[in-house]
């Protein structure tokens, strides 16, 4: 894994010049893409929504964060968390993209059927043995602030959130966004 660009993209970057457009191989190159992934959307915050895209229980939105489809779902309690939207049996998206309502997530393959707080709730065809408790969903690192939603792919997210959060709440206080209307 990267922990910084490759000589070649670090080479396209000290190419900018200030008022024009980026180098071509931002955008185009592979190795450019691989490393935002890495660099970037897989180890930082990114704003993804709103609470008020998921205003009542069972509210689901979903979308892509690189390679990853994160679920984002409000439980029966009212609290909003985020989701690795894959099947704990054999991988399978569990929800197609975009906003929709729910009363469990159900895989499409062998039913394996989890509950709006991720637990596993059925498992068809599993034995005796089987601990369902260690198999619910994979939680998503998930902050709100002023009602706007960030996730982070990161096990082990960066602590200068907290710092984000105090800045970003008095100010967005006035707006309300938690109890948004969204068309």
């Amino acid at each position: 894994m990267l922990d910084r660009p490759t000589p070649a993209i670090a080479e396209l970057v000290r190419a900018r010049r200030p008022g024009f457009m980026l180098p071509a191989g931002l955008y185009t190159r592979q190795d450019a893409f691989e490393a935002d992934l890495h660099i970037f959307f897989h180890r930082h915050w990114i704003f993804v929504g709103f609470e008020a895209d998921v205003p009542e229980p069972g509210d689901v939105c979903v979308f892509d964060v690189g390679r990853s489809s994160v679920a984002i779902i409000r439980d029966d309690d009212g609290l909003v968390q985020a989701f690795h939207n894959v099947c704990r049996h054999r991988g399978a998206r569990l929800l197609d993209a975009g906003k929709s309502t729910i009363g469990k997530l159900v895989c499409p393959y062998h039913q394996w059927t989890y509950e709006l707080t991720g637990e596993l709730a059925h498992a068809p065809h599993m034995g005796r043995d089987f601990d369902r408790a260690c198999h619910g969903l994979r939680k998503v690192n998930l902050r709100s602030v002023g009602g706007l939603l960030f996730v982070c792919l990161a096990d082990d997210p960066p602590a200068d959130f907290e710092d984000l959060a105090l800045t970003m709440e008095p100010r967005l206080a006035p707006f309300d966004l938690r109890n948004a209307k969204i068309a």
